[in-house]
């Protein structure tokens, strides 16, 4: 994911500040908005031209004001939906702590992710995109509820998600259903899974999904329809799929 590549929050602003509204036809000035987010005209000049950084409130507000989605500020979506404002950010951030983990070990302490933030701003040359581990600490606790843009688009680095995670909801369950499947595929192991399926605690929708995944890359021959009939059988045992392919129920000996 090229995270250059983004325009700028400085430049999304700036484009949209100089599209006339639909209400009056004409751009918004920086006073208009100044007034509109409950700052000044000199702030909203400063951040049109990059010279300051704005905050999570400062995105919410001005996405607001604008009558675009905040995720459009960060690659997302454009639209407006009706969910937002959505959960605090303390929420989102907290489940990529539970939901990605590195192969073979626990929860990542804030000093490891950033250090996986220092590691991708070096990649991608930009050192500024940097965050400290006490200011995640205050933002998993909730202490600090408006960390600055910089700080949210490092963190979605740091864990490989965009940073439109923390402002879509829409694509925040997605991304979240992915993980989670990820990570009790990772639990239960390629070779075991079938057979440990039933033993899982995370939810039978969940759980169907993942072994829908691997069956589908194991036996890519397998139809889909069928292979979600065999899981979902009504006894809950696993299907068989050995060299002949998969198990087939006879409906009429079932009668």
């Amino acid at each position: 994911m090229d995270y250059t590549a983004w325009p700028s929050f400085a430049a999304v602003l700036d484009r949209l500040c100089t599209m006339p509204r639909s209400a009056t036809g004409r751009p918004y000035s920086n006073v208009e908005l100044g007034q509109a987010i409950g700052v000044t005209h000199s702030y909203v000049a400063q951040l049109r031209k990059g010279l300051r950084e704005p905050t999570l409130a400062t995105v919410l507000a001005v996405a607001e004001a604008l009558d675009v989605h905040p995720a459009f500020f960060v690659g997302g979506r454009r639209d407006r939906t009706a969910d937002l404002p959505g959960r605090p950010f303390a929420v989102k951030l907290n489940r990529l702590f539970t939901l990605v983990h590195p192969p073979g070990q626990g929860e990542m302490t804030p000093e490891a992710v950033a250090a996986a933030v220092r590691r991708r701003a070096e990649e991608s040359g930009d050192t500024g995109w940097t965050i400290a581990p006490n200011t995640i600490r205050d933002l998993r606790s909730g202490k600090n509820s408006n960390p600055k843009l910089k700080h949210v688009v490092a963190l979605a680095m740091a864990f490989g998600a965009e940073p439109a995670y923390f402002f879509d909801e829409e694509l925040a369950a997605q991304v979240e259903e992915q993980l989670e499947t990820h990570r009790v595929m990772d639990s239960l192991g390629v070779n075991e899974v079938i057979l440990r399926a039933t033993a899982t605690s995370p939810s039978s929708e969940v759980r169907t999904k993942a072994l829908l995944a691997l069956v589908r890359a194991l036996r890519p021959e397998v139809e889909h329809e069928e292979v979600r009939r065999l899981l979902e059988r009504p006894d809950h045992e696993p299907p068989v799929l050995d060299d002949a392919g998969p198990e087939v129920i006879d409906d009429e000996a079932a009668d």
